[in-house]
């Protein structure tokens, strides 16, 4: 059973979605910026697939709490299983699901046979289960709980140490009412727990003990080995106080992550693999090598059913395929999109292994190569301290994330992320012309823009441009002192330049002693700045970085170019895209040179 089709309307932050989810997608790991209704979009599956029947509803759960427009949301099901498709169930309800994602309130020889559950909550806050049909409303059949426990959704949240007990509700509760009928067994077992008798717990329930403490084993819970049922002091009703242990330590005192992974596990085995599971912030409370594990299990082929999760991780996204993913974006007027990835692309799952903590941002900033990355680290440092004295928001509160680039392929990384609905700015040279065009037909795009240094430079030619003689000493001194070996740099700096052809009488290292025996300022910035670039004085990440303080210190950038591309980037940075060209902001044709 998949789930091929949700559409929300006024619910949370959604105002309207339509999500066509491709046939075959067992797992889909939901990624976007903060506030991107990601967790909202698992909690409206859960809500209308769950089979609890007194979920409560607040006025805050409506798009802009507005009630007077109903909270709809329906979630389209194929691969129906033949419980759910005999007639006395919902097998007079089905629908035909098209190619193109279409619903067809009778189903054609080449749709899929699919039934849509819709949950709808008006002003009274009274949520209602129906089977919606096109044409026909959603009034034609109620959903009962029964029904929906027969589809199976689950959800890991906060409210996991439920599931460690014995309750009426709980995985636990509802693995031993399956295999053995509960109540008898829960009253017996807390009757005698009570007694302070640890050793009479029935053999059905240590079994279960020990099939969760299996489970748990396999997702990569930790090395537990006398996993069973006790008495929870912290409960006080009947139906409540048995609970899992660990020797003599309940399972609720661990952490959060052993938590979570045996939640997992109790539900697992609770729904017999034939449900949904939704799990929000898959990451949270668990170490890197746990959760690569549990991807791996959540992940394998023999798993049944759909999993649902999202994540704000880039070790999530290293360890995930492109076709595991689908982009949120929250648009204007509560417009939300979802799409999903596919593995054809052979450029998207490289940017995904290399830079996956753009996919997990609003707005992307990415540097040619590593100087360049390096520069803009070293800028955001300095604009954000500005911001944080002015009270503005910092970079990270409008989701920038800065990334590095690959040369020549830095303008297709910046396509993919544009065509999936990213705000995306290119730091280029502009030395290659192969790569200058690319760039320029970038920049048409709406959300693009692309700040590029002037006249054929690179970054070390533009630095190089606005720095007087002292400047330009200076930032020899600071490659020399960012160098693998510091203590051979002024020896081995100036053989570089020498090579390159400042003359060979020469033996300073002060381009002020060099303009007095001749050499032009002009030569000298043509110079520094062609033996820096082919010698990498700055070809490192952390170098990059401190020429931002560098150039920013440059006392000819006033009313420079170079200074007006700096400003470009940071208009690109910190403004919305709409205000390029409003209230005196540089316009996209400014920016882009």
């Amino acid at each position: 059973m998949e789930i091929r089709r949700i559409d929300i309307q006024n619910f949370r932050g959604i105002k309207s979605l339509t999500w066509n989810i491709p046939a075959g997608r067992r797992f889909l790991a939901l990624i976007g910026p903060g506030d991107s209704t990601k967790s909202s979009i698992l909690s409206a599956i859960d809500m209308t697939l769950s089979d609890r029947w007194n979920l409560s509803f607040a006025d805050t759960d409506f798009y802009q709490a507005d009630v007077t427009h109903p909270i709809s949301i329906r979630v389209t099901l194929t691969g129906l299983p033949p419980e759910l498709r005999q007639h006395n169930v919902l097998g007079l309800h089905l629908n035909g699901l098209d190619s193109a994602g279409e619903l067809h309130q009778d189903p054609e020889d080449d749709h899929e046979v699919c039934v849509t559950i819709c949950l709808t909550v008006d002003g009274e806050l009274e949520p209602k289960w129906t089977v919606f049909r096109p044409g026909k409303g959603s009034d034609e059949a109620t959903v009962s709980s029964a029904t929906r426990r027969l589809i199976g959704a689950y959800k890991v949240d906060e409210r996991i140490d439920a599931h460690l007990r014995w309750t009426k509700t709980s995985a636990l509760g509802r693995l031993t009412e399956t295999k053995h009928g509960a109540a008898k067994l829960l009253v017996e077992a807390n009757r005698t727990a009570r007694a302070a008798v640890a050793d009479s717990i029935p053999d059905e329930l240590e079994q279960l003990a020990k099939s969760i403490q299996g489970k748990m084993h396999d997702l990569g819970s930790g090395e537990f080995g006398s996993l069973q049922p006790g008495l929870d002091q912290s409960l006080s009703n009947s139906s409540g106080n048995l609970a899992l242990y660990e020797g003599a330590v309940p399972l609720t005192n661990y952490g959060l992550g052993s938590r979570r992974l045996a939640g997992i596990a109790a539900q697992q085995l609770a729904h017999d693999g034939k449900a949904f599971l939704l799990v929000d912030e898959i990451e949270y409370g668990l170490e890197p090598h746990r959760l690569v594990n549990l991807l791996a299990q959540l992940r394998r082929a023999d798993i049944p059913g759909q999993v649902f999760v999202t994540t704000h991780s880039p070790t999530v996204l290293r360890h995930l395929d492109a076709q595991d993913l689908a982009v949120v974006r929250s648009l204007a007027d509560g417009r939300v999109e979802v799409k999903c990835l596919t593995a054809s692309d052979e450029d998207v799952q490289r940017l995904l292994r290399a830079s996956p903590e753009a996919f997990l941002a609003r707005r992307v900033v990415i540097g040619e190569g590593k100087t360049e990355f390096g520069l803009m680290l070293g800028l955001l440092e300095q604009w954000d301290a500005e911001s944080a004295v002015n009270g503005t928001p910092v970079s990270a509160a409008l989701g920038v994330v800065a990334v590095e680039g690959s040369g020549s392929d830095t303008v297709t990384r910046g396509e993919i992320l544009d065509d999936l609905g990213y705000e995306v700015t290119l730091l280029m040279d502009s030395d290659v012309d192969a790569v200058n065009a690319k760039s320029d037909a970038f920049a048409t795009r709406t959300r693009a823009v692309v700040v590029r240094w002037r006249d054929g430079f690179n970054v070390e030619r533009a630095l190089c441009e606005v720095l007087d003689a002292d400047g330009l000493t200076a930032l020899i001194q600071l490659g020399i002192a960012l160098s693998e070996h510091p203590e051979d740099g002024a020896t081995n700096f100036l053989t570089h330049l020498k090579n390159f052809g400042l003359p060979r009488e020469l033996a300073s290292l002060d381009v002020g002693d060099w303009i007095q025996s001749g050499y032009t300022l002009s030569a000298a910035r043509e110079l520094i700045a062609r033996v820096a670039r082919k010698k990498s004085w700055f070809k490192q990440v952390h170098r990059g970085r401190a020429l931002a303080s560098h150039l920013m210190a440059a006392q000819h950038l006033q009313d420079s170019d170079e200074l007006a591309k700096v400003n470009s980037l940071r208009t690109a940075i910190f403004d919305p895209r709409t205000t390029f060209a409003k209230e005196g902001n540089a316009s996209k044709d400014e920016i882009t040179s």
